[in-house]
């Protein structure tokens, strides 16, 4: 889909739904979807991002439900009635010209108004509150959480199938306070102070919530993509750990352990993502999703560089924020560009963002060196 022209579109013609229960209420062999790994969400999150604007030509009814939940992902996009009594396959083929017409018309009036995403994302506006509340005046609920075994190789991590497989997902009961309000926000996700109560001693942690709104937004398939991004960076940074010890090098790179928080109460159902507070230290950007290096540290330039030779290429581990320690970066919320733009969410920019956003970036230092990472200094 590298088209370069502004007006882009996608005319999806179905007459049956895809695998999954979710999709339909017929018999399916593949009930749990796509026994390949593809999600509807990785797909038209995809679209989304390349801003390729996505029409349905309908032929039966069998596709409703289909067109139900691709909605809830991505808002509302044209539905074509290509459905017919008769079986003229000239009838079809007048009214796919007229549907096809109509997308081109619809298309070119959208692109030509705005220099904006041509998808609107509809986003909470909540308000900030940097006081922590007092916990003795908060309910305490409850639900369950859920994270991925650590993966032993890197095949694991390159193996899209490992994080579709149940025995790899432990869950446990949970029990918190929540504070009504968020304390900050970032581009994706607002943070609220929380307490888990689970045993004995309480313990304070961070409760994350994406900000844009929608049954799928904030779905546990989301919350999901977001622990395997989190996995896979702590998998990588303790590779990149062992390998710096053995050198010399004495800074670690360590990643929060993120965990999907799926709860339901009298009148809800959610997720949430729900992390280890930042004990001390300054929180920091240090570099950008889109390839901007705002502080300069040659080990997180190492680990990032790391990142993308120790997959062969596959990913590169970037956007890292977090706090400098004395021993240590401490970090959260990363992302990652992989081959497969279809993996770790809209953050992944795919080959395009392995190539543009680091290696176009990347300097190598002093830690890349001494790593004997192969120089791919711009």
């Amino acid at each position: 889909m590298k088209w370069s022209h502004r007006t882009r579109i996608l005319l999806h013609l179905g007459d049956a739904s895809p695998h999954g229960r979710r999709f339909t209420d017929k018999r399916d062999s593949y009930p749990d979807g796509d026994p390949n790994g593809l999600t509807a969400e990785g797909v038209l999150e995809n679209i989304q991002t390349e801003e390729i604007l996505y029409h349905f030509g309908k032929i039966t009814n069998q596709t409703d439900k289909m067109v139900d939940v691709f909605r809830d992902i991505i808002g509302e996009f044209p539905v074509f009635n290509l459905d017919t009594d008769c079986k003229d396959p000239e009838v079809l083929t007048k009214k796919l010209f007229e549907a096809v017409c109509s997308s081109i018309t619809s298309s070119v009036t959208l692109t030509s108004i705005t220099e904006e995403n041509v998808y609107v994302r509809r986003r909470r506006e909540l308000e900030i509150e940097k006081n922590v509340p007092d916990w003795e005046r908060l309910p305490v609920n409850t639900g369950k959480l859920l994270h991925y075994l650590t993966p032993k190789t890197v095949d694991d991590i390159k193996n899209q199938k490992y994080f579709k497989n149940k025995s790899n997902l432990i869950i446990r009961k949970f029990s918190y306070k929540l504070a009504p309000k968020p304390f900050s926000s970032g581009a994706e996700r607002y943070a609220y102070y929380a307490l888990d109560v689970t045993r004995d001693t309480a313990e304070e942690v961070v409760i994350k919530e994406c900000i844009e709104l929608g049954r799928k937004a904030n779905s546990l398939e989301r919350y999901l993509e977001m622990v395997e991004v989190s996995t896979v960076a702590h998998f990588l940074s303790a590779k990149f750990n062992f390998a710096a010890k053995r050198i010399g090098i004495k800074k670690k790179v360590d990643f929060l352990k993120s965990q999907a928080l799926r709860y339901k109460d009298d009148s809800d159902t959610g997720c949430y993502a729900v992390e280890p507070k930042f004990r001390e230290g300054t929180f920091k950007r240090f570099n950008v999703n889109r390839g901007v290096i705002k502080e300069y540290h040659s080990t997180l330039e190492a680990f990032a560089h790391f990142t993308y030779e120790y997959t062969g290429g596959y990913l590169v581990v970037y956007d890292l924020q977090g706090v400098e320690l004395p021993s240590k970066f401490l970090l959260t919320d990363p992302a990652i560009h992989c081959k497969n733009r279809l993996r770790f969410g809209r953050t992944n920019l795919g080959k395009r963002g392995i190539e543009e956003c680091f290696l176009k970036n990347h300097n190598c230092g002093n830690v890349c060196q001494k790593l004997g990472l192969t120089n791919i200094s711009k």
